[in-house]
């Protein structure tokens, strides 16, 4: 079988659209710190069955009848204890328990116990065979009482009183009468909740003993530990629903942000991850910070004190930052995008210094399938990791539960690209031994601005209907290079060249790959742009001069960052493809808004990854889902292309100078425009050039005065 992507359908009730405004800080509000129906801080204990179904009607339907080596029939799983401790250790062991104490910096415990033998469910003596907690509860609650291995009570599961509301307080103590925090299903040998499947919802399937619970899940788990999923889920519980799906746990019929689901990392990541631990979001939305950390946000100074992280580098917020490691300090950087309208989404660029499980010890800092061993994969190494944010940044309000999902995009080191798909399959591709359709990068379709990274599903028009779908995904798994060579690595899964680290790529800027600039958003379900394109969504990249600079990994695992503005200068060729780019009047050092310099090319080009799920135009057989890109130098901005730079404009672009704005050519650049393509001159704005050269353009019609 090809490579597929296993998606997860989940039946959390989506909530409505954000509203867009600052929220206000008022204690009255819901304040996202206090968690959607749990709250992420204290300490919660989960009531575990393990569940199997004894297909006495229907034999054929059962997907795993003899059991396996990690869960035997009619036995518990091998790894049962490996899910949660049963009691606070100073260091957790279980799996999840450990996860929950890395990512909230110690101020979130969860701890489980189960019910100390299997529960076997026989279809024939079932009337609802789909209600997967109700059948369960119902075939426990024949034994006498509650019994776990641990000789736990109801008391021991019931910490918190029930009816907290999304974003309010949530009340410490018990029931009265008693009532679980959490009950937890997880099924051997279901065939609706296959591996890597679950959902989770608020409220009770009945009574367990004769008590309720205030929140319920169910999980298959054929093959072993259901990690991915099972955090997923319950971290609905403490950020929101289906609205808030990011970080690899997206799937296409929900309303994003985006045009591609998205992988990376966070705390609703699942199946499709890259990293498996948490995000610096994540941890701002629950209010996790390192204890004696003074800002909503933080990171350290030269002299190892406390410093705000959250900057706005136009502003003057600029300067080195120490980031110590993001796992075990909670440290990051978080950077205003400038120039975005205010009718319109707004980001945030996010930078957190990972250090890795080989370094830090946490089990879940690590690529996704890291663990297995497999040659053909690498594995995280110490260095920056960087995500742009949509949205999604007040805390307080009453509409901080609306907006939609895949609001954080990953901004992969290794470049994004227009991305082509090739009639090529691979087989065995790592690290499953599948089939895979072979990807193929090429240099001359680097696109910094509006390209797709490894760590995106990248869509396509499939079926040629003329549209792009969501549901037309690829996963960037096997394929050639920029540089000819095939790899094959599981590349959406993450790989260390994604990283920007000491002795690879350093620095993200207005001529790197990716840009620092902001991105293209287009907020859309499987099959229709919900605002057509139309404000709040943003169709306009904004050059912004922003830098950030790697400039030390210390021994101690501290990493040094330089922010910078003023930087406008282009020393190594770029191709830049977007709807539309704005370059403001920046100050770069040498007087200009952006420069091209020596030897260097700026190319204006139409991008081949979609950015529309329409079809734009088809040309010379090419269907492009993109408009032409139209690059507006604003009032007042000065472009230079210095002697033997080149500036080129081609597929159907236009360069448009605004009234007071300014390129400067000197005697041995180029200015290249193609047949398809013009450069449209506005009120008083100049092109200072060889007189020959402007009047050869407008002769030809690609040079136009207005």
């Amino acid at each position: 079988m090809r490579w597929s992507l296993a998606l997860i359908f989940l039946l959390i009730i989506s909530t409505s659209q954000a509203q867009r405004g600052s929220a206000p800080d008022s204690s009255a509000l819901p304040n996202s710190e206090n968690g959607w129906y749990l709250s992420p801080h204290g300490t919660m204990r989960i009531l575990v069955i393990f569940a199997e179904i004894d297909y006495d009607k229907n034999p054929k339907n059962d997907p795993q009848p003899d059991g396996s080596d990690n869960w035997a029939k009619g036995q518990l799983p091998k790894w049962k204890d490996d899910l949660f401790d049963p009691f606070s250790l100073a260091k957790p062991q279980a799996q999840v328990t450990r996860y929950y104490s890395d990512i909230s910096l110690g101020q979130f415990t969860v701890l489980g116990d189960y019910l100390d033998h299997i529960i076997t469910i026989h279809e024939s003596a079932q009337k609802n065979f789909r209600d997967l907690s109700g059948m369960a509860w119902q075939t426990a609650d024949q034994d006498d009482s509650l019994r776990t291995e641990h000789h736990l009570t109801i008391s021991d599961f019931d910490q918190w009183k029930d009816g907290g509301k999304p974003g309010e307080p949530k009340v410490k103590g018990a029931d009265d009468p008693h009532s679980y925090d959490h009950v937890m299903v997880i099924y051997r040998n279901s065939n609706i909740l296959r591996h890597g499947q679950g959902s989770t919802d608020a409220g009770s399937a009945g009574l367990l003993f004769g008590y309720p619970s205030d929140t319920q899940s169910r999980f298959g788990a054929m093959y072993g530990l259901p990690f991915e999923i099972l955090k997923h889920e319950f971290n609905h519980l403490l950020l929101g629903g289906n609205n808030f799906h990011s970080g690899g746990g997206n799937a296409p019929q929900f309303d994003s942000y985006l045009l591609c689901d998205q992988g990376g990392w966070s705390m609703m990541g699942a199946a499709n991850s890259s990293l498996l631990t948490c995000s610096a979001w994540d941890r701002d939305r629950l209010g996790w910070k390192a204890d004696g950390a003074p800002h909503r946000i933080n990171a350290h100074n030269a002299q190892g004190q406390y410093i705000n992280g959250d900057l706005d580098p136009l502003a003057g917020d600029t300067g080195v930052f120490i980031l110590k490691d993001f796992i075990t300090s909670g440290d990051a950087l978080h950077l205003r995008m400038p120039f975005l309208p205010e009718n319109t989404y707004q980001q945030w660029l996010w930078i957190e210094n990972h250090q890795t499980t080989s370094h830090n010890g946490s089990p879940t800092d690590r690529f996704h399938w890291e663990s297995t061993g497999a040659s053909c994969l690498s594995d995280a190494v110490p260095g920056l990791f960087m995500t742009m944010q949509v949205e999604r940044n007040d805390k307080v309000g009453r509409n901080i539960y609306g907006g939609s999902a895949d609001y954080l995009h990953a901004l992969t080191a290794s470049g994004h690209y227009d991305i082509i798909i090739t009639d090529d399959t691979i087989k065995p591709t790592c690290p499953f031994n599948g089939e895979s359709w072979a990807y193929r990068m090429k240099k001359r379709w680097e696109n910094a601005l509006s390209g797709n990274s490894e760590q995106e599903l990248m869509v396509n028009d499939r079926n040629h209907d003329g549209r792009v779908e969501r549901k037309e995904l690829l996963v960037v798994g096997a394929g050639y290079r920029p540089d000819g060579r095939l790899a094959d690595d599981a590349a959406f899964f993450g790989a260390a060249r994604d990283e920007w680290t000491s002795d690879g790529k350093r620095v993200l800027g207005i001529g790197t790959n990716p840009s620092s600039a902001n991105i293209l958003t287009l907020r859309c379900n499987g099959t229709q742009e919900i605002n057509k394109g139309e404000p709040p969504d943003n169709r306009t990249v904004y050059i912004n001069g922003m830098r950030v600079e790697l400039l030390e990994q210390r021994a101690n695992g501290d990493i040094a960052v330089r922010v910078s503005t003023g930087d406008t200068r282009l020393t190594q060729d770029v191709r830049w493809c977007a709807d539309s780019i704005v370059l403001p009047p920046l100050h770069g050092k040498d007087g200009y808004s952006l420069t091209v310099a020596e030897d260097a090319t700026l190319l204006i080009d139409r991008s081949r990854t979609p950015t529309r799920m329409a079809l734009q135009q088809e040309v010379r057989s090419y269907a492009y889902f993109a408009p032409p890109t139209r690059f507006v130098v604003s009032d007042s901005a000065r472009v230079h292309v210095e002697a033997h730079g080149r500036f080129q404009i081609e597929n159907g672009s236009e360069l448009h100078l605004m009234p007071g704005a300014e390129l400067l050519l000197e005697r041995s650049s180029k200015l290249r425009v193609d047949r398809s393509s013009r450069i449209v001159v506005h009120g008083d704005a100049k092109i200072l050039a060889k007189a020959s050269l402007l009047k050869k353009l407008r002769r030809k019609g690609r040079l136009v005065d207005l």
